[in-house]
């Protein structure tokens, strides 16, 4: 039982790492002429090992069946269309949750925020904001996939972290503009 403790938090951190640098372990993997039946077996592997670890079996399965269809076709569009897929589930999470509980809101409550009506609807709005900026991201990643690979690894491995941090600091400064003019 120890062991399995120990052995936990090593592949979280591996498992997330791996998820960020996703896309420049992609592009090292393929320009070390590492094939793509390769490359689409070691992610199969690793994605299998997520989800006996994580639970996350959505994801995971959407990864599998990308790196599978990479590996039996040995085409790398497989291996690009991840980061696609992980944003059109993000979006898709911010949206669906605009039928009940906005996302923003269940994470605000789960840290404990009093929520008054106008903290609801400013979490309503900040959920619909991330759904539409969640949209565009997954259009310019699906529209990189038939770019150059490094067009490709450069927005997906970094230029969408970054636009994804801007967005959020910037919802930071704005919620706390809207708390203090609240008081």
């Amino acid at each position: 039982m120890q062991l399995k403790k120990l052995l936990i938090r090593p592949t979280k951190v591996l498992a997330l790492v791996g998820a960020i640098a996703y896309p420049v372990l992609v592009f090292v993997a393929l320009r070390s002429d590492v094939s793509v039946r390769m490359l689409g077996l070691g992610i199969i592997c690793l994605v299998l090992l997520s989800i006996v670890r994580h639970k996350n079996i959505l994801l995971g399965v959407c990864g599998i069946v990308l790196a599978a269809l990479a590996f039996i076709s040995d085409k790398e569009i497989f291996l690009k269309l991840y980061p696609v897929v992980m944003n059109c589930a993000i979006c898709m999470m911010f949206a669906l949750s605009l039928r009940e509980t906005p996302l923003i809101q269940r994470i605000a409550q789960k840290m404990h925020y009093e929520m008054n009506e106008k903290s609801i609807d400013y979490s309503r709005r900040v959920t619909i904001v991330w759904a539409i900026f969640m949209g565009i991201n997954t259009l310019v990643s699906l529209g990189t996939v038939f770019m150059p690979d490094w067009v490709w690894t450069l927005y997906n491995g970094l230029i969408s972290y970054c636009l994804i941090g801007l967005v959020m600091g910037i919802e930071y400064l704005v919620r706390i503009r809207v708390m203090h003019a609240n008081r």
